[in-house]
């Protein structure tokens, strides 16, 4: 995904930023709202392993173009019309949740308290077909605490735990 930032130069949110500014504005204009810094992804909660939706958005661009995270607008789908959870399949696996937290807004204040304009999960991979993937992708679910069906989502390699290289040349360094 090419921004055109000057070098050096990075998109580095906060999650009030995220939550206050991207998400509310989408809720506000719908589809219309298209900023070039979040992509569409309509199958992130789908068929697609995360390292496929990572390549296809421009997460895959060599050293000089490397990407720290991508965003996105999603869909969350519920696991059926009556549930009040949602379902996190993507791929052969599934995002398992780790940890929530509130985000509030910096600016707002309700009798000298922050008020709450969002919550903000994370996730990691698991369940893959591919165990080398298993904990080697990190989501991060922002949700608006009016709306809980469209979301902003955040998708980063786990730096600790990179799976191993697919690439041909990685394959034959490895054979020899």
């Amino acid at each position: 995904m090419e921004l055109g930032y000057p070098v050096g130069v990075r998109f580095h949110p906060l999650d009030h930023e995220l939550v206050a500014y991207y998400l509310h504005k989408r809720a506000v204009m719908g589809d219309q709202f298209r900023p070039n810094v979040v992509s569409d992804c309509p199958d992130f909660y789908g068929e697609k392993e995360p390292w496929v939706i990572w390549d296809m958005y421009g997460g895959g661009g060599g050293e000089s173009n490397k990407v720290e995270a991508l965003y996105f607008f999603a869909h969350r789908k519920k696991l059926n019309p009556t549930a009040k959870r949602f379902d996190r399949k993507v791929g052969s696996g599934t995002w398992s949740g780790e940890s929530s937290k509130e985000v509030y807004n910096t600016s707002t204040t309700t009798h000298g308290k922050s008020v709450v304009i969002g919550i903000s999960r994370h996730f990691r991979y698991e369940g893959g077909c591919d165990s080398h993937h298993n904990g080697a992708w990190l989501m991060q679910e922002y949700q608006m605490t009016e709306n809980d069906t469209t979301v902003l989502c955040t998708l980063r390699k786990n730096s600790r735990k990179l799976p191993p290289p697919t690439t041909p040349t990685a394959n034959v360094i490895k054979e020899r």
